[in-house]
C-alpha cells in the first residue's frame, strides 16, 4: 500500500532538496575536483630571478611551478617541476640575465593534480646601473591621447588632465597630441606638437636655447617602405637636483603589413640615429652645462609593436643599438596582462596572457638605468576599467633612475 507523505514532511523534503541545490559544495565534494590554476602574474624580477603570484585555488594544498626558456619546453608533459610551494607565490632563481622564461603553475589537492595554467613569459633583467643613495629617481608617463583621430578631445582632455594630476609624474610624453594645446595645472610644455613633452613645474625646467643651438625640436622619418609614422620630438631638461636629461617622445608607424613592418623597423634605426645626433649637437652648443654625449636619456612613445607579433624586428633593431624596453628591465610589474592599447575604448580590459601585448613603451639603456616599477596606469575596479576613458590607450607609468 502506497503511503502519502504528511504535508509537513513533504515540505521538509522540498526544503532539503532546495538547500542541496543552492548551498556551496561541501569540502569533501570540492576536494574531489582537481584544483584549476588561474592567470599567473609576474610581480618581480632581478638579473637572476623572476617572481610570480596567482590567486589562491580552493582546495589546493600545494602548487607545482614549472619554468623553461620556451613555450614548447615548459608545456611538455615530461618537463620537470622547478619547485613546490604551499603558498600562491614563487620566486624562480638561478636564471640567466636578459633571458625570457616561461612559467606555468598547477594546484595539487587530495583529488590529485589540476591542469596547468596558461604559460606566461617575462625576461630577467639584462643589467642595472649602480646608483648612489642620493641619486634622483624620475616618474615618467607615456600616453597616446588620440587627439586628432578619436572624437571628443575637448571632454576627454578633462579626464586626461585629471589622471595626470592623480599620477603626478615628473615627465609626460603624449602621442597623437596635435589638438592637446594647453598644459595641465602644474606642468609646462618642453615641446608642444604632435608628440608632446610635458615636465612638472618644480621638478624639471627646460634648458635655455642658445643662438644656433636649439634645446628642443622634432624629427620626421622618411617614408621609405610605406607611409611614415609621426617621428620623434625631443627636449633637453634640467632636474631640480642639477642633473641634465634628454627626453625623447616617438610614435612609430602603425600596421602589420609587410611593407609597414619594414618601415617601422627602418624608423627604429632612424630613431636611434636621431638620438645620437641630437646628443652630439647639444654637446657642441651646450657643452658648458654637461657632457651631453654621456647624458642620461629616456625614450617614451607608441612603438606599435609587441612581443607576440612574429616577423617584426622593430625592438630587435633598438636592442642592437642598446635600447631596451623598461617592461623587461622592471624590478616590479603591475597589470602587465592588461593591454595599454584599447582600440574600442571598452571598459572590459584586453588581456594578453603570455607576454602582455604593450605597444606603448619606455626605453632605457640597461647598464645606465634602474627601472624600479612598470605599471599599466589605467584606473580599475572589479576587473574593469573605470570610465569615462581619456583615450583609446591607457597611460603607462614607469619609475626609474638614470645615469
Amino acid at each position: 500500500m502506497l503511503r502519502v507523505p504528511h504535508a509537513r514532511s513533504a515540505v521538509a523534503v522540498i526544503v532539503a532538496i532546495a538547500l542541496a541545490l543552492t548551498l556551496p559544495a561541501s569540502p569533501a565534494f570540492a576536494a574531489s575536483v582537481p584544483p584549476k590554476a588561474g592567470l599567473v602574474n609576474y610581480v618581480g624580477a632581478s638579473t637572476t630571478s623572476l617572481t610570480v603570484d596567482w590567486a589562491d585555488i580552493p582546495g589546493a594544498t600545494s602548487y607545482y611551478v614549472y619554468a623553461g626558456t620556451s613555450h614548447a619546453q615548459v608545456t611538455r608533459p615530461e618537463h620537470p617541476v622547478n619547485q613546490k610551494t604551499t603558498t600562491s607565490k614563487a620566486t624562480v632563481t638561478g636564471l640567466k640575465p636578459g633571458v625570457a622564461y616561461f612559467i606555468q603553475v598547477r594546484g595539487v589537492s587530495s583529488a590529485g593534480m589540476g591542469p596547468r595554467s596558461s604559460p606566461v613569459a617575462h625576461e630577467t633583467i639584462t643589467a642595472q646601473a649602480t646608483l648612489p643613495a642620493s641619486w634622483p629617481s624620475y616618474h615618467a608617463v607615456s600616453w597616446n591621447v588620440c587627439s586628432n583621430v578619436c572624437s571628443g578631445i575637448a571632454s576627454r582632455k578633462t579626464v586626461i588632465d585629471k589622471r595626470i594630476a592623480e599620477l603626478a609624474p615628473d615627465i609626460v610624453a603624449l602621442q597623437e597630441a596635435s589638438k592637446y594645446t594647453a598644459a595641465p595645472s602644474g606642468y609646462r610644455f618642453a615641446y608642444n606638437g604632435q608628440n608632446d613633452i610635458l615636465i612638472r613645474t618644480g621638478r624639471f625646467a627646460p634648458v635655455a636655447a642658445k643662438s644656433g643651438g636649439a634645446t628642443s625640436g622634432a624629427t620626421l622619418f622618411p617614408s621609405t617602405y610605406a607611409s611614415a609614422g609621426k617621428g620623434m620630438s625631443w627636449a633637453a631638461v634640467r632636474h631640480s637636483s642639477g642633473a641634465y636629461l634628454l627626453v625623447v617622445n616617438t610614435h612609430l608607424v602603425v600596421g602589420t603589413s609587410t611593407s609597414v613592418v619594414r618601415q617601422r623597423e627602418y624608423e627604429a634605426g632612424k630613431l636611434a640615429d636621431a638620438i645620437s645626433a641630437t646628443l652630439t649637437r647639444l654637446n657642441k652648443t651646450h657643452r658648458s652645462l654637461t657632457d651631453w654625449t654621456k647624458a642620461p636619456v629616456i625614450v617614451l612613445g607608441d612603438f606599435n609593436t609587441h612581443k607576440s607579433r612574429t616577423g617584426d624586428k622593430t625592438m630587435a633593431v633598438l636592442e642592437q643599438r642598446g635600447w631596451h624596453d623598461a617592461y623587461d628591465q622592471a624590478r616590479v610589474l603591475s597589470l602587465q596582462h592588461y593591454n595599454t592599447a584599447n582600440p574600442t575604448m571598452s571598459l572590459t580590459p584586453f588581456v594578453s596572457v603570455t607576454w602582455g601585448d604593450h605597444v606603448d613603451k619606455v626605453l632605457v639603456r640597461p647598464s645606465r638605468s634602474v627601472v624600479f616599477r612598470w605599471a599599466n596606469a589605467g584606473k580599475t575596479a572589479g576587473g574593469k576599467w573605470i570610465g569615462p576613458l581619456g583615450s583609446d590607450h591607457h597611460p603607462l607609468s614607469v619609475r626609474l633612475g638614470l645615469r
